[in-house]
C-alpha cells in the first residue's frame, strides 16, 4: 500500500526543505588578516601645553594673537597682581626691621653687650676678692666663712658672665637667620608683584586664548594653548582590556570625521602607564602623517592599532564560529576548530578546516 500524506504534512516538508536549502553558508578561504585594537581620540600639536599663571591677577595686556607663531621666551601675557602689593609692603617692613635688629649697634644687641660687660666686671671683681680672701686665709688673718662666701660669689658671677656671653651669641645667630628669611621672603614677594609677564616655553603657535584683557584670573587657570606649528600627534584612549596588547612602534590607521574616505597612518610613540578610573581607559600618544591634509587641534578621529597581521591564511567569518569554537559542517555535524588572530569580521583558522570547506551559519 502506498503511504498516505496529508496536504498539510506535504506543505510542512516542502517548507523544511526550502529552509534547509536557504540556510546561510560560507566557504573557508585564504586571505590576509590584520588584528587590531580600536581607539578613539583627537589630533593635537606636538609639545602642546596650557599656559597658566602661578598667581592670581588681572590680565593687563595680551601680547600675542591666536595663530601667531612664537619662539622660546616670547612674552605672551602681562598680569597685574594687586593683592601681592600689600604682601610686598609687609615683607619690606619685615626685612627693614630684621636688618636693623641684626646691626651690631642695634638696641637689642647693645643691651645684651652691656649685660656681658656688667657681668664680666662683676666676675673680675669677685675673682680679685676671692684671691684676697685666699691670701688672708693663708696668713691666718681671714676666717674660713669669709673665704667660702667669696668663693660662692665668684662662682655665681662666673656663671652669670658665661650665660650673658652665650645669650649674646645666640641672639646674634637668631637675628641673622631672621634677616636671611626676611630677605628671601621679600625677594619672593617682589617676583610676584607688579607686572608679571608669562613667556612661551616652546617654539610654536598660539592656538587659543581664553581670557580677555581686564579680566581677573585665578592662579593655575588656563590662559592660552601653545603647541608646535606644523607637527601634530594624536592622543588616543584605549580600553583597559586592550591596552596590554598595545606596544610602542605599532602601526596605527586613522579615520577622521573631517576628512572623509581617507585613511591616515602613524606609529605608537608613548603609552601612559595609568588607567583612568572613571573612563577605564589608558592614554596613548601616536604620530600621524597628515598626507597633505590640514590638521587642526581637537579634530576627532577613530583609530585601529595593528596588533598583529598575517598573509594568506585560512579565514572564516567570526559569526560562523560558536562560543565553544565549533563550526557546523555542510552535513549538519559540529566540529571543533582552533583559531588564531581575528579582526572585527574574520578569524584565522589554524586547524580543523581546509580551504574550500563549506560551513553553515549557526542558528541564532
Amino acid at each position: 500500500m502506498r503511504p498516505f500524506y496529508s496536504a498539510s504534512l506535504l506543505i510542512l516538508l516542502v517548507l523544511l526543505s526550502i529552509g534547509c536549502s536557504e540556510r546561510e553558508q560560507v566557504q573557508v578561504k585564504k586571505m590576509d588578516l590584520v588584528q587590531g585594537v580600536y581607539a578613539s581620540g583627537n589630533v593635537m600639536p606636538i609639545g602642546h601645553y596650557e599656559v597658566t599663571s602661578k598667581v592670581s591677577g588681572i590680565i593687563d595686556e595680551i601680547l600675542v594673537s591666536v595663530g601667531q607663531e612664537v619662539d622660546v621666551g616670547t612674552p605672551l601675557v602681562k598680569l597685574q597682581n594687586q593683592p601681592n602689593e600689600s604682601n610686598l609692603h609687609i615683607a619690606r617692613n619685615q626685612l627693614k626691621l630684621a636688618r636693623e635688629n641684626a646691626q651690631p649697634d642695634s638696641d637689642l644687641l647693645k643691651q645684651l653687650s652691656q649685660q656681658v660687660e656688667i657681668s664680666r666686671a662683676k666676675f673680675k671683681q669677685d675673682s680679685v676678692d676671692l684671691e684676697r680672701y685666699r691670701r688672708l686665709q693663708e696668713d691666718n688673718i681671714g676666717s674660713q666663712q669669709d673665704l667660702d662666701r667669696a668663693n660662692l660669689k665668684y662662682e655665681t658671677s662666673l656663671n652669670n658672665y658665661q650665660i650673658a656671653v652665650s645669650k649674646l651669641q645666640e641672639t646674634r645667630d637668631r637675628l641673622q637667620i631672621e634677616l636671611d628669611n626676611a630677605r628671601n621672603n621679600y625677594q619672593a614677594q617682589q617676583s610676584r608683584t607688579g607686572d608679571y609677564t608669562i613667556l612661551s616655553a616652546i617654539q610654536g603657535k598660539v592656538y587659543d586664548i581664553t581670557p580677555k584683557e581686564g579680566e581677573l584670573i585665578a592662579g593655575n587657570r588656563p590662559i592660552m594653548e601653545v603647541g608646535a606649528t606644523d607637527h601634530f600627534e594624536t592622543e588616543l584612549q584605549v580600553d583597559e582590556t586592550d591596552i596590554v596588547k598595545v606596544k610602542e612602534g605599532q602601526q596605527v590607521y586613522y579615520e577622521l570625521d573631517a576628512i572623509e574616505d581617507t585613511v591616515l597612518s602613524g606609529v605608537i610613540s608613548v603609552i601612559y602607564p595609568r588607567i583612568n578610573t572613571i573612563e577605564r581607559t589608558a592614554k596613548v600618544i601616536a604620530s600621524i602623517d597628515p598626507s597633505g591634509y590640514p590638521m587642526y587641534p581637537g579634530m576627532a578621529l577613530e583609530a585601529n592599532i595593528v596588533i598583529s597581521e598575517k598573509e594568506n591564511v585560512l579565514v572564516l567569518p567570526v559569526n560562523y564560529i560558536t562560543e565553544e569554537n565549533e563550526v557546523i559542517l555542510e552535513d549538519n555535524t559540529r566540529k571543533k576548530i582552533e583559531t588564531g588572530i581575528r579582526d572585527l569580521s574574520n578569524a584565522e583558522v589554524i586547524s580543523g578546516l581546509e580551504e574550500g570547506d563549506v560551513v553553515l551559519k549557526p542558528e541564532s
